[in-house]
């Protein structure tokens, strides 16, 4: 199978029947309310693009936007859903709709092209008051414009993972990767490393 402009992946599964929370909790859900905590990120390409001049990725995995799967759902079953015709399983995708990439189950993510996974760094700041007893539990809110890395990006030579990062967090588009909610940025929204 040849593609002229977009990445052909390949999956199983589009909508898985259960999710897991941090916890490990399984929970079910219906994918017309939780189209995001059910879909199936992780996917096999199965072809490149004809003009791509990067490295042969065939057969890798990736991690991908699941937005491909949900434009049928969108346009209430009258619309192109990207899978490929006569080829189940298969779907179209966009360079920019690969957020990361490994060789196998054993690598580590790697992000593509211009993306990169962070977690926003959380302040758990407890408030303390002398002599009073403060009943409510203090709130964690996350750090406007900080986080840890996730998953890298070669393009950002000196950022690895677990290194801190300052970003334009105007941007940033929530992800599931090991049943832990991340955020998608891009690699020309990273500020700065907090040394």
């Amino acid at each position: 199978m040849k593609s002229i402009g977009d990445f052909i992946i390949f999956t199983d599964v589009v909508f898985n029947e259960t999710f897991k929370t941090e916890s490990g909790l399984e929970l079910f859900a219906d994918n017309r309310f939780s189209q995001k905590l059910l879909a199936q990120r992780e996917v096999e390409i199965k072809a490149m693009p004809l003009e791509y001049e990067g490295e042969d990725i065939v057969g890798w995995q990736a991690f991908i936007d699941p937005t491909i799967y949900f434009q049928n759902l969108y346009n209430h079953g009258k619309g192109d859903n990207n899978e490929v015709a006569g080829y189940k399983g298969h779907f179209k995708v966009q360079p920019n709709m690969i957020i990361a990439i490994r060789k196998d189950s054993n690598s580590q993510w790697q992000g593509f092209e211009g993306n990169l996974i962070v977690e926003q760094v959380i302040d758990s700041q407890e408030e303390k008051k002398s002599g009073l007893i403060i009943l409510d539990i203090p709130k964690s809110n996350p750090v406007k414009g900080v986080a840890k890395v996730v998953v890298p990006n070669e393009e950002l030579d000196d950022v690895i993972v677990g290194d801190k990062i300052h970003f334009n967090d105007y941007y940033g588009v929530t992800v599931y990767l090991d049943n832990k909610e991340l955020l998608w940025i891009r690699t020309k929204d990273c500020l700065a490393k907090i040394e």
